[in-house]
């Protein structure tokens, strides 16, 4: 035999060869379709097959989005892989040589064979699904050194690393005939679309008019019998006659116009009063027994009304004459060494609890802050202050500025409060005035207060430290002594006394925002000596007093001869027996008359909100001597509150007398 495989045969091919014989059997008698002979490499390759004859043209069916594209037959030949994977025929070539590949088809024209050949059945809708099957094929890559034959697999792919071992033929599908395949199922006819259940319960079988025939035409109504006339009967029996004509409706004749003073008067028997010629005179009514006119006198006056409303600044936003004597007495209630503990939560609600304004909320931790926490002397004069917390301050009891404003801000923020601890220059213990003429010093941070939003939205600002009490001296003991002006002083007089570091901090109720300049040279020359009792106890503004300064001219051509000693209030609505301690006492300034050879103590004029004095310079003293203002506190012992003015001057020189400072200026 020609083509019987020649030499040994390798138990690889072998092995190879039963696995395609049995899964291709020939037919019996037919010549085997491969060869796994090994070749030389100088044997002839074999002519190619001759090209198959023309295909039928494929009739161009419709593209759905679902089903995947056709590719025509070059692509089909190109491809390294037919349809199935099935052998075909061809003649054997040499081991070691690719196959080739077949010629490529003439191009496609309308000819009549083409035309003639029969047409493919029409596919189904892009509605029905199409379910691919997972491919047979066996997947080799080159990284691979046996094919899928070489290790006895059933399946017919080939390695393809055509440069290691033999190269085999690849496997392809019989011609494409489109006639061999069976016809498609006819595609179904569209159904109606189906009704909803709404529609389904609404058209119901009985009212669906099948075949599209109108209903029969029902008889017209009868026509209604006509209305009974509300006339006599025989004139219904006249018109009920067909030979006598319709008559026409009988209308009736228009009413006369009457005057609307006529309506509710009956003809026959009233007239209507007759109107009068003129206008009754004011006498006339004021006569009669209607109402009495309108009170003009009684009429509320509006700008009264508006006058007796509180406004910023009045009585009932004025912090300086606000009663907080129920703040102060709820802070006294809670003394440190009985807390049970240091927690600043606990404590603070404890003591703001039971008050809903913002303001009295910061008020009573102020006041506490002066019952329980002392200055603490000791580390201040001796040069070892060292940072504290809001706890250890509260188990301590000491601190400094920074001490005391850090607690408030602790304590006001666990109430529910806003507040900040502000730092800068303070003029508080060891502040010494510039003297005129007298360079200004650099900016220094030394003193600690706090800002702290009370009712309406303002903050205010607070001095919780100088509030508490008196720093008298490195070996002196702290004094205890509460100062309540540092929590109603207004931001304005409060910042003549503090600079803060940061000028956002200045909250001054006009806005501006003074220079370090201005801040130092306010006191230059040195402002009066105002005794710390001038407040609390009478009610006075320290920043009231008139002259300004301390030294006072005994001889001073430019402002002449005479000057004036004033001060006021806190307020304009102080009212010292309401909000201060009681009836005021009566002021005097004390004087070391001419020369300083006759002491006098001249009483002060008042209206109750403020006091003057005129008095001659050479009355003062002699330059060196002071002048001070003083409060009558008793008289033969009594408690002189509530003195008078004229009192006084009954009592003068005959009763003795008590006196308590106020305020002092020297004599130049």
């Amino acid at each position: 035999m020609a083509d019987a495989p020649q030499g040994p045969i390798s138990i690889r091919s072998r092995i190879a060869a039963l696995n395609l014989e049995e899964i291709h059997a020939p037919a019996p008698g037919t010549k085997p379709a491969f060869s796994y002979e090994q070749s030389t490499a100088n044997k002839k390759k074999p002519p190619p097959p001759p090209p198959p004859a023309q295909r039928p043209t494929v009739q161009p069916r419709q593209q759905t989005v679902n089903n995947p594209p056709i590719l025509s037959h070059d692509h089909a030949n190109s491809s390294p892989h037919t349809v199935g994977n099935q052998p075909i025929e061809s003649r054997p070539s040499p081991p070691n040589v690719p196959p080739s590949l077949p010629p490529r088809l003439p191009p496609r024209s309308n000819t009549s064979a083409s035309l003639s050949a029969p047409s493919l059945p029409p596919r189904k809708g892009s509605d029905s699904s199409l379910q691919r099957k997972d491919s047979d094929e066996s997947i080799s890559t080159t990284a691979s050194g046996f094919s899928a034959v070489s290790i006895g697999s059933t399946r017919t792919s080939v390695s393809g690393a055509a440069d290691r071992g033999p190269s085999f033929y690849k496997v392809r599908a019989p011609a494409y005939d489109p006639a061999s395949l069976p016809p498609l199922p006819p595609k179904k006819t569209p159904e109606e679309p189906k009704q909803s259940a709404t529609l389904k319960a609404i058209r119901s079988p009985s009212n669906t008019v099948s075949n599209r025939i109108l209903p029969p035409q029902l008889p017209s109504r009868p026509p209604l019998p006509s209305r009974q006339s509300s006339r006599s009967p025989a004139t219904s029996e006249e018109e009920a006659q067909p030979s006598q004509p319709p008559q026409p409706p009988r209308r009736l004749p228009p009413l006369p116009k009457r005057s609307a003073l006529e309506f509710g008067l009956n003809k026959a028997t009233e007239t209507p009063p007759p109107i009068p010629s003129n206008r009754p005179s004011d006498k006339s009514v004021a006569d009669t027994s209607g109402p009495p006119p309108v009170p003009l006198s009684s009429r509320p006056n509006l700008d009264a009304i508006m006058r007796s409303k509180p406004r910023p600044g009045a009585v009932g936003f004025c912090l300086k004459c606000r009663d907080f004597s129920r703040a102060d007495e709820h802070a006294a209630r809670f003394p440190r060494g009985n807390l049970p503990s240091s927690d600043v939560g606990w404590l603070a609600h404890q003591l703001t609890s039971p008050f809903p304004s913002a303001t009295d909320k910061a008020r009573v931790i102020f006041t506490w802050l002066h019952h329980n926490i002392d200055y603490d002397t000791h580390s201040f004069f001796g040069g070892n202050i060292c940072g504290s917390t809001p706890e250890r301050t509260v188990t301590t009891g000491l601190a400094v500025c920074e001490g005391y404003a850090g607690l408030f801000s602790a304590l006001a923020l666990k109430a529910g409060l806003e507040s900040v601890v502000i730092s800068g220059d303070g003029k508080g213990y060891g502040h010494v005035p510039l003297k005129p003429g007298e360079p200004i010093p650099a900016f220094k941070s030394n003193h600690a207060w706090n800002a702290v939003r009370i009712d309406h939205g303002e903050w205010k600002l607070i001095d919780c430290c100088w509030g508490a009490g008196n720093v008298q001296g490195p070996h002196v003991p702290y004094e205890r002594n509460f100062k309540a002006y540092w929590f109603t002083m207004d931001n304005n007089e409060f910042g003549l006394t503090h600079y803060p570091s940061d000028r956002s901090h200045f909250y001054r109720l006009d806005g501006r925002t003074l220079s370090w300049e201005e801040y130092m040279t306010e006191d230059v020359g040195e402002r009066l000596t105002v005794y710390s009792a001038a407040t609390p106890d009478h009610g006075i503004g320290e920043r009231t007093f008139q002259p300004a300064m301390k030294q006072i001219k005994v001889y001073d051509p430019q402002e002449g001869p005479m000057i004036r000693f004033q001060f006021s209030a806190v307020c304009p609505h102080w009212d010292n027996e309401k909000h201060g301690k009681g009836k005021p006492y009566q002021m005097v300034l004390h004087v070391g008359g001419r020369d300083g050879r006759k002491t006098d103590w001249v009483a002060f004029q008042t209206d109750g909100k403020s006091w003057w004095l005129d008095m001659n310079r050479v009355e003062l003293g002699c330059p060196g001597q002071k002048v001070s203002v003083y409060a009558v506190t008793s008289i033969n012992n009594k408690d002189a509150r509530g003195v008078g003015y004229a009192e006084y001057q009954a009592k003068k020189g005959k009763s003795a007398m008590g006196f308590g400072g106020v305020a002092m200026w020297e004599l130049v």
